[in-house]
């Protein structure tokens, strides 16, 4: 080849390689394509529903407080004479309810039934040498309540507090003992008080069904006065008696929800 087709052969060679640089700085300063646009957004997190019927069962412990307190200066006590019986044990029975929840308040309706085996006694000593002792005993069978409630709920954990009206089935004794300590004579009554009650707990659901609770409750049934007219040789003892129960209970419930727990 001649020095004029080398001359042209280097010359195009030249302007192809500058054209090679220039195409690659061009495209360098091209702005990144856009990421495709996606209109899917994702799930809020799931939020545990507390509305729903539900039923279930408790247990725990009972305490009553029973004040027994003469009213009438007799042959056996002094009027305001006073015997504080406190019997204790295992309580326990069904419940059944109602929740609505408006995030995160919930608000609901509870029944209960409490069967009990709280039963105890005191003695005081009395005004006679022919009895000298006097016992009174204290035995509630079961209590009932009929409650509102109103919670808080964090997602699946609900705090709540609850009152409403309260009844309690019970046996009240009075018993006169010989100086042996032998019964001398005793009357029982048996007595349907109705009160009040109080009380708050925690409850944390395990799926959508099922849940666990610990609960306490404070039951008032106020002063009621009753007249042993057995006794004393038949002039009676009259005594007043103001009843309370703290319960302590921990249980579980199965709710029956409104078309799907989680939304």
């Amino acid at each position: 080849m001649g020095r004029f087709g080398s001359a042209f052969v280097a010359s195009v060679l030249a302007v192809a390689a500058a054209g090679i640089t220039a195409a690659a700085g061009f495209a360098a300063d091209l702005p990144a394509p856009a990421a495709p646009h996606s209109h899917y957004a994702p799930p809020p997190p799931a939020h545990y529903d507390w509305s729903g019927i539900y039923f279930g069962g408790s247990i725990g412990v009972g305490m009553a407080e029973d004040l027994v307190t003469a009213t009438t200066t007799t042959a056996l006590l002094n009027a305001s004479t006073q015997t504080k019986v406190s019997p204790y044990a295992v309580i326990g029975g069904p419940q059944a309810g109602f929740n609505l929840e408006f995030a995160p308040i919930v608000v609901g309706v509870e029944a209960t039934w409490t069967a009990s085996d709280l039963s105890d006694n005191q003695t005081v000593p009395t005004l006679s040498a022919v009895t000298p002792q006097e016992e009174s005993r204290s035995a509630p069978h079961w209590y009932a309540t009929a409650t509102g409630k109103i919670g808080f709920a964090a997602n699946d954990l609900l705090f709540y507090a609850k009152g409403g009206a309260a009844w309690m089935h019970v046996d009240y004794a009075q018993l006169t003992l010989n100086p042996g300590g032998s019964l001398n004579a005793q009357q029982l009554i048996t007595a349907n008080r109705s009160g009040w009650t109080a009380g708050g707990g925690i409850e944390y659901a395990f799926n959508e069904n099922l849940s666990a609770k610990l609960e306490y409750d404070f039951l008032d049934f106020g002063t009621q006065n009753y007249n042993f007219n057995t006794l004393n040789g038949g002039a009676g003892l009259p005594v007043s008696i103001k009843s309370e129960t703290h319960m302590l209970t921990a249980g579980m419930n199965y709710r029956f929800n409104f078309g799907g727990v989680f939304h």
